[in-house]
């Protein structure tokens, strides 16, 4: 159970070191949309907690469903838990939602040009931010691999 527990704890500290870089991801983002002039103004805080507490429950979600799952059963010895197949894999599961989004869009919309307005500056941030958030937490559990037996 102990071992449970830590593990547990590791991944929950990953992921939110994930959910912490997306935000980042999301508010360098929302720079050309803040007003210089005004910058501190309280509708722009309200952007900024609300896209906390909106990403907070989606990544909280994505963790229960899918990477806690994954890191109880991929085992600490595992190659696949080195920083940098970690991070590549994380990064990958992560964007397989913008490639699914983005697919669903070139479908509905069926030109290329109209699709391609997702990758504007505006919207590189938010559509990188799930490979940002499954990267980062991949890498910062790599770090944290080896078994709790072995610690003293």
């Amino acid at each position: 159970m102990k071992t449970f527990l830590h593990k547990l704890k590791l991944s929950f500290l990953a992921m939110l070191c994930g959910w912490i870089a997306c935000n980042i991801a999301w508010w360098v983002g929302m720079i050309p949309e803040l007003r210089i002039e005004e910058i501190w103004i309280l509708d722009d805080i309200m952007k900024v907690l609300f896209l906390g507490a909106a990403t907070g429950l989606v990544i909280l979600a994505a963790w229960l469903i899918i990477f806690l799952p994954v890191d109880l059963l991929v085992p600490d010895q595992s190659k696949l838990r080195r920083p940098w197949p970690a991070s590549i894999l994380g990064f990958m599961a992560g964007s397989t939602v913008v490639v699914i989004i983005v697919l669903d869009a070139f479908l509905r919309v069926g030109s290329t040009k109209n699709a391609a307005e997702l990758f504007t500056s505006q919207a590189f941030f938010p559509l990188s931010s799930p490979g940002i958030t499954g990267m980062v937490a991949a890498y910062v559990r790599s770090r944290n691999r080896e078994p709790l037996m072995n610690k003293s």
